[in-house]
């Protein structure tokens, strides 16, 4: 895009985006009078702080066996697992979830609850981030009570991972261990909930085996249960990183409030809300924050709703969203769930309309890019993003309606509206050319849509 025609777009958005239900097509101008006009809602200027985009907006985040899955038998993983992940914009790829607190290093005596890695696992991690360039977060068992055991594993994948690509984990939603994530208390498995001092203590014990060669992230919390300890235990365990979880919707119980509609409700945006105030301390400690682990719902996902066209549209909101509250970071979760964005088999990658959402968010959150969000108005909302060092705006709106709306503003040449819709398993994408400097684009019902010039 000139920079020209980017100050164009934005200078429309800030002097008064008009929303107009109008029937017709992509770029079509206004009929004769016989339709009338519906009121024009007008959009104010981009609102709160400058958010600077920084080197990995988008990541992902595995379970071991799945990425071992994934990865094979050979010696690198699979080709088209390589081009999946490169067109993301090399993520970061964090290996974690439930299974960091039953998994222990390739080799460990059998014991309840607990499965060893397979032999070559780090090795064919590490052929994965030569050949994509990805940043690795290694979680670590803190579950089991045998903290050689994380120590262990990270040796494992220091000495197969560059230092400068590698960081660790401490734990996997510890806040919630007994409920459902059973931990070893020096006797046996429990179900009851872990104190947090025996958490601390673990967790110190394993940082101080790690040293201070890597970065730590943490608390990897999953409930508001220890949040008023977070500026504690960064301190206390030396944190780079505050990271945690989110889930929007909740299907571990039955899936009958986890719909598409529900997905697709401007409401479900707010609850990210009850992770903001750790990015409020990770901020207050100098710290970046991340959502280290999200996706539609919990427990693998609903089918119907996770691998349907809604979770795309949702996912690109939840980035937006996110970075706006502070967070660096949203990564999304593969667990062999019906929720995962791809799915490896046979050396083939089978793509769902999770994975091309984020596909799309990748190619518009170019890292340097400066993203400030946009008044509302009525189901409408949006950001502008202007490109690194100043250059072209990219304006991304979202349509909660369930019928679509029309955008006019005004423009010297043709733009390129690349739609994420909840009905279409596709990115859509079409163009609009100005009548007497003005373009109308439509914006379809339930999607997102990002708005600005033809690339060359």
């Amino acid at each position: 895009m000139s920079h020209r025609l980017g100050l164009a777009l934005a200078v429309a958005i800030l002097i008064g985006l008009a929303v107009l239900t109008l029937p017709g097509h992509l770029g079509e101008p206004r009929r004769g009078g016989a339709v009338a006009q519906a009121p024009t809602l007008t959009l104010g200027a981009p609102v709160g702080p400058a958010v600077t985009i920084g080197g990995h907006p988008i990541g992902l985040s595995i379970e071991y066996p799945q990425l071992a899955h994934d990865l094979g038998t050979r010696r690198c993983p699979p080709a088209a697992l390589v081009r999946t992940l490169a067109a993301l914009g090399s993520p970061t790829v964090r290996i974690g979830g439930d299974s960091q607190d039953t998994t222990a290093p390739a080799g460990t005596p059998p014991r309840a609850g607990v499965s060893d890695l397979p032999p070559g696992f780090w090795s064919r991690v590490a052929c994965l981030e030569r050949e994509t360039g990805v940043p690795i977060v290694v979680g670590l068992n803190l579950a089991s009570g045998e903290v050689a055991w994380g120590a262990a594993t990270a040796a494992g994948a220091r000495a197969a991972i560059p230092g400068s690509r590698l960081s660790f984990e401490l734990g996997n939603e510890p806040d919630i261990y007994g409920s459902p994530v059973p931990w070893w208390n020096g006797h046996a498995l429990v179900a009851s909930a872990m104190p947090l001092p025996t958490y601390l203590r673990r967790a110190e014990a394993l940082e101080a085996m790690l040293g201070r060669r890597n970065p730590v992230e943490g608390p990897d919390f999953a409930s508001g249960r220890w949040t008023a300890s977070v500026p504690m235990l960064a301190r206390s365990l030396h944190l780079s990183t505050i990271d945690a979880h989110f889930y929007p919707l909740d299907a571990c119980r039955g899936s009958a409030g986890v719909t598409s509609f529900a997905l697709l409700e401007r409401a479900v945006q707010t609850k990210l809300d009850e992770r903001v105030r750790l990015a409020r301390d990770a901020r207050a400690a100098g710290l970046p924050a991340v959502i280290s682990e999200t996706n539609s719902s919990s427990c693998g996902g609903a089918p119907g709703v996770s691998d349907t066209p809604a979770a795309a549209v949702w996912a690109v909101r939840m980035i937006l969203r996110a970075l706006r509250a502070g967070f660096s970071s949203v990564r999304f979760h593969s667990s062999g769930g019906t929720y995962d964005p791809f799915v490896v088999t046979g050396g083939a990658v089978i793509q769902r309309p999770l994975y091309l959402g984020l596909r799309a968010a990748a190619r518009v959150l170019a890292p340097g890019a400066v993203l400030r969000a946009i008044a509302g108005a009525g189901s409408l909302d949006g950001v502008t993003i202007t490109g690194p060092g100043g250059g072209a705006a990219t304006i991304v709106l979202s349509n909660y309606a369930p019928t679509p709306k029309w955008v006019a503003l005004s423009a010297r040449s043709r733009v390129r509206l690349v739609s994420i819709v909840a009905r279409a398993p596709t990115v859509e994408t079409s163009t609009a050319t100005p009548l007497r400097g003005r373009v109308r684009v439509e914006l379809p019902a339930n999607s997102v849509a990002a708005i600005s010039a033809p690339r060359p």
